[in-house]
């Protein structure tokens, strides 16, 4: 259809569109009286043609004290409100205005086009964000952290002294210790916590992805690269990136890791184009990194890069006079998720806890807290023998025949007796493991390797 067809539909066209939009649309002459509504203005106030304004919308028998209408009358430049607004129904909604001058032919002033928009569902959910952020945020401060210990006492007060500066911070401990939440306690005492705050896991992303999920690709890079894709460091521009398990990146990434550490530079997969991001990084390992840097399997500048602020995290043993603060808020925590009445841990049982090893650290005293919970009774409190039967030397490996050997130990036994005659890389092939997981056996078993031997 020809657009001088089309003249004979204008103002059908014009009411269509109109009276489609969901935003309320009236007009209101100089005088505030309205002379036009739209179909959604209708819907929620109403047919008012004739009425004032200031009746009809508001409930008012004045003109308001906010009226941008009256401001736009006199000076003919468009004016933005936001305003609670009582409907007919006695519900509160809040919405946006937006009102510009109504001219006639001549462009003299004749009255006022007003837009309304209902934002109601968007203001609640900005203040349930508000209000959700402002809780994690109480999480993490240092009152709300369970401890007794000094050493971590310590960390707080280096983290008071670090938090706010754009220095890189390696956090080292074994699995279990908090590490994250020392790293998102760091994030709420900077100058950076209203930005973005991104997580990776190095060690649970492959490596031929792990590249593309922290740099980015660019469509057609790669078989799969479909459309074009921004990496985790370019995502928290502005903010802080935390590399958990950072001792796990390869060695051919590290070089693209540390240019960016050193210049703040990145460059997406299949890309020329270098841009510049502003990221604070916070990394995480629970490896002896140093050891990795002699074993030739981490580099020793990016270490540095990393390590400009080091912080060890104690493991539970190390600190057992938190065990009973944090089995007692444990247990209450567990309760109001399980929506259980357990009133507490038993002395005796508290004595058996402080005793033992926690190879898991925090995260296995939750586990043994919470199958301890799932055998108390309501009003109870928790006994020696509610906890598993680890604790009273009996576990299920006791049940296997003796003339078997576990995995471990087969493992341990093969190394010992190949190592003589055989590489790393050879004796890596026998037990179908990487060189790396080698390394981390030899570490944990403290198996140190023959003289000679590559």
């Amino acid at each position: 259809m020809k657009a001088k067809s089309l003249r004979k539909y204008d103002q059908a066209i014009f009411d269509a569109v109109l009276n489609t939009v969901s935003d309320g649309i009236t007009v209101i002459s100089k005088d505030l009286k309205i002379i036009f509504q739209n179909d959604a203005m209708c819907q929620n106030f109403g047919k008012r043609i004739g009425e004032y304004c200031y009746e009809a919308y508001r409930g008012r028998g004045e003109v308001c004290e906010d009226c941008i209408v009256l401001e736009v009358l006199k000076d003919g430049k468009p004016r933005r409100a936001l305003k609670d607004v009582q409907m007919p129904d006695g519900n509160i909604l809040w919405a946006e205005y937006f009102s510009g001058p109504f001219k006639d032919e001549n462009g003299n002033i004749i009255g006022a086009v007003e837009v309304v928009r209902d934002v109601t569902e968007q203001i609640r959910i900005t203040e349930e964000c508000v209000t959700l952020r402002r809780e994690v945020q109480r999480q993490f401060q240092f009152e709300n952290i369970i401890t007794q210990s000094k050493k971590i006492k310590e960390i707080f007060r280096l983290i008071e002294r670090i938090a706010s500066t754009s220095s890189t911070v390696l956090i080292s401990g074994e699995s279990g210790t908090g590490k994250e939440l020392i790293a998102k306690a760091i994030l709420y005492h900077s100058d950076r916590k209203e930005m973005p705050f991104v997580t990776v896991n190095c060690g649970a992303i492959p490596e031929n992805l792990l590249e593309s999920e922290l740099f980015g690709h660019v469509k057609g890079s790669f078989t799969g690269a479909i459309k074009d894709h921004k990496g985790l460091i370019e995502t928290a521009h502005g903010g802080t990136l935390f590399l958990d398990e950072v001792g796990e990146i390869p060695l051919s990434l590290q070089v693209k890791l540390l240019r960016f550490l050193q210049e703040g530079e990145s460059r997406r997969v299949g890309d020329t184009q270098v841009k510049k991001f502003d990221v604070r990084i916070i990394s995480a390992t629970n490896r002896n990194l140093e050891e990795a840097v002699k074993d030739g399997v981490f580099r020793e500048d990016l270490l540095f890069r990393l390590s400009v602020i080091p912080i060890y995290m104690p493991s539970l043993r190390e600190r057992r006079e938190d065990i009973p603060l944090l089995a007692t808020h444990l247990l209450q925590r567990l309760c109001d998720t399980h929506d259980r009445n357990v009133t507490g841990i038993s002395s005796e049982t508290l004595k058996k806890l402080m005793d033992y090893e926690w190879r898991g650290n925090v995260r296995e005293l939750e586990n043994t807290i919470e199958y301890a919970l799932h055998l108390t009774d309501d009003g109870q409190t928790i006994k020696d023998e509610q906890l598993p039967k680890k604790f009273s030397g009996v576990t299920e490996m006791s049940e296997i025949p003796q003339n078997f050997i576990s995995i471990d130990e087969y493992s341990k036994r093969t190394i010992i007796a190949l190592q003589t005659n055989y590489t790393e890389e050879q004796i890596a092939a026998i037990l179908g493991i990487s060189r790396k997981n080698l390394w981390e056996k030899r570490k944990r078993w403290d198996i140190p390797r023959v003289t000679g031997t590559k």
